[in-house]
């Protein structure tokens, strides 16, 4: 009768103890799932065109939802606005403020953000956005003509890293590239812009 009690609590320990061993060799659930907002600022720096190797201050507001795929890594759906502020003409133009080059759009892309430790996280983004904005094209620079307003669907990408400061509010730092051209290639207006910022984010 005592070796049947034994072996029953041996069992029943063995058992208890299977569920513990894998809630220590589990890793930690770092990655965020939910609704968030976020903001950002910096600089823009255009790289074609009328406007190359000129830029303005460059700032975008966002908001979406996570969804956890693992315990560290997370995808996102978000909606935005972005807007650059005027640039000015290259060689001799700059002074003529009806020369000047700007864009502003909303955004709509996807995200994915890998915590690789409770602290720090590394994210990708690429999605697509309503570029509205207003320049020379390479022809209108060259005989100094007005300049064109164009209204178009280009697509953006970039990458970030930054820090989870608690669990709901993580400050990082992002590079964005908006290929925002009236025609694509080398045609039309030329306002491609290299992105970099300095973002907030709030988690709900």
């Amino acid at each position: 009768m005592k070796k049947t009690l034994f072996a029953a609590a041996l069992a029943t320990l063995s058992l208890a103890a299977v569920p513990a061993a894998f809630a220590q060799s589990a890793p930690t659930q770092t990655a965020q799932q939910g609704w968030y907002v976020g903001a950002e600022a910096g600089y823009g720096l255009v790289n074609q065109g009328a406007y190359d190797n000129k830029g303005n201050y460059i700032g975008g507001v966002k908001g979406g939802y996570r969804f956890a795929i693992n315990p560290e890594t997370s995808v996102g759906v978000e909606a935005g606005y972005q807007y650059l502020g005027f640039v000015n003409a290259k060689n001799g133009f700059g002074n003529d403020s009806s020369l000047r080059g700007r864009f502003h759009a909303p955004t709509l892309g996807a995200n994915l953000r890998w915590n690789f430790n409770p602290d720090w996280y590394a994210e990708v983004r690429a999605g697509a956005f309503y570029a509205q904005g207003v320049g020379l094209t390479n022809n209108a620079y060259a005989f100094n003509t007005p300049t064109e307003r164009f209204n178009q669907v280009r697509p953006y990408a970039g990458v970030g890293v930054g820090y989870n400061v608690n669990q709901h509010f993580s400050v990082g730092v992002n590079y964005n590239y908006y290929d925002a051209t009236s025609k694509g290639g080398n045609q039309g207006v030329q306002l491609q812009t290299n992105a970099v910022t300095v973002a907030g984010e709030y988690r709900f």
